[in-house]
């Protein structure tokens, strides 16, 4: 007979060749609850006013893929690629390779949204098809985010009164419902799974409140808005 485990697991297993990091699982993460109705599809694009924070990296494969860029962007957003990034690095150890740029605002919006209030970065790679990755990770991965380690999500005041992920004390749906999509991308299916385990099965003696556990990402980090420059 198989013995069932009772004990909450902390560690998930990305998948074979995938970047990945231990993190922690904040556990307002678990507890979170989004009202009725409330997707993701549905984003406004208001996480993206202030623009945000990419490995240079990521940086470097959209100015390698700076003609496709330019022709998905409206006419008056910047063309000069020296528009596009701070010139600034800063040192985070959240990212990748250690540090992180941020995309430049201009307008009063991410130089990457066009007026329709769609990423740029998004069409040119949708556009190119056969998997190219533009758009910052974080940016797919909002309301979700790391922070110092921590697997949590983004500001509530950010994500306030937004029908993507506004937050609702008494809202039916769950952070599995509402952000699976963005919690797979993070974490991949494994990652995911495991991450449902915990959140069923929180640590022993505070069932109301899990502790902190470890889980892996299995993409490659950014910042989300929550660090807006």
């Amino acid at each position: 007979m198989t013995r069932r485990r009772t004990e909450p697991e902390t560690v998930v297993t990305p998948a074979p060749g995938a970047h990945h990091a231990d993190l922690r699982v904040a556990p307002d993460l678990l507890q979170a609850r989004f009202a009725t109705g409330c997707a993701t599809r549905l984003c406004a694009a208001a996480c993206c006013r202030s623009g945000v924070w990419l490995d240079p990296r990521e940086r470097d494969r959209v100015l390698a893929h700076a003609r496709l860029v330019r022709r998905t962007m409206d006419p008056g957003q910047p063309r000069a690629t020296r528009r596009w990034f701070s010139r600034r690095e800063v040192a985070d150890p959240d990212f990748p390779s250690g540090r992180a740029v941020h995309t430049r605002v201009w307008n009063g919006r991410c130089v990457f949204l066009n007026g329709a209030g769609r990423c740029v970065l998004q069409k040119a790679a949708q556009a190119a098809e056969g998997g190219l990755q533009l758009k910052p990770f974080f940016c797919t991965a909002f309301p979700v985010t790391i922070d110092h380690g921590v697997l949590t999500l983004d500001d509530a005041e950010c994500r306030a009164g937004q029908p993507c992920c506004a937050p609702a004390a008494a809202g039916p749906l769950t952070v599995f419902e509402a952000c699976a999509a963005e919690l797979r991308h993070v974490l991949g299916a494994a990652g995911l799974k495991r991450l449902r385990r915990i959140a069923a099965h929180p640590a022993a003696g505070t069932p109301r409140e899990p502790s902190v556990a470890d889980v892996r990402s299995t993409g490659p980090r950014t910042r989300s808005a929550r660090r807006g420059w």
